[in-house]
């Protein structure tokens, strides 16, 4: 399964992904500066059997918030003087607002760490469907090794003998 994320309405063509094949679970998020200039990604391979918790949450980039509604006010005022200009400054900070309100989903691992993927808040429905399919293959990994489980069938096997 490999599903991917919009990080950003201003650099919509680059996404962070999450592949799963077989037990490992390949994450990359792209980095950028200002939310507009791409700047190569963060690539990470967990093995699943590293991964405790999978959480997802909810947050507001205070600073590109305030950044995007600088330059959409910068923008408007702008209009006066050159409606092409003023539009595009003015569009710049909406976007920029509009990627200020994210989605977050956190994989924490047996070490104590954790590596976070986010996405633009409209991705949330695809982000939980990504949660679902990797606690789906933790809650598989703790059944097959369930080893109390497994001894008590032996035992019962034996028993009946």
């Amino acid at each position: 399964m490999k599903q991917s994320f919009i990080v950003s309405y201003l650099t919509f063509y680059l996404k962070a992904t999450v592949l799963l094949e077989g037990d490992f679970i390949k994450v990359s998020n792209p980095n950028t500066i200002l939310k507009l200039i791409p700047l190569g990604s963060r690539n990470k391979t967990i093995p699943v059997d590293q991964v405790v918790s999978v959480d997802d949450s909810f947050r507001l980039d205070f600073k590109s918030f305030v950044w995007g509604i600088i330059f959409a006010i910068v923008g408007f005022t702008m209009m006066k003087d050159s409606l092409v200009v003023g539009l595009l400054v003015a569009l710049y900070g909406a976007l920029t607002v509009l990627s200020s309100f994210q989605t977050y989903l956190t994989l924490s691992f047996t070490s104590g760490d954790s590596y976070t993927v986010n996405a633009v808040v409209f991705e949330k429905e695809n982000l939980l469907s990504c949660k679902a399919t990797i606690e789906a293959l933790i809650q598989r990994r703790y059944n097959n090794t369930n080893n109390s489980a497994n001894t008590d069938r032996i035992i019962e096997a034996l028993n009946k003998k």
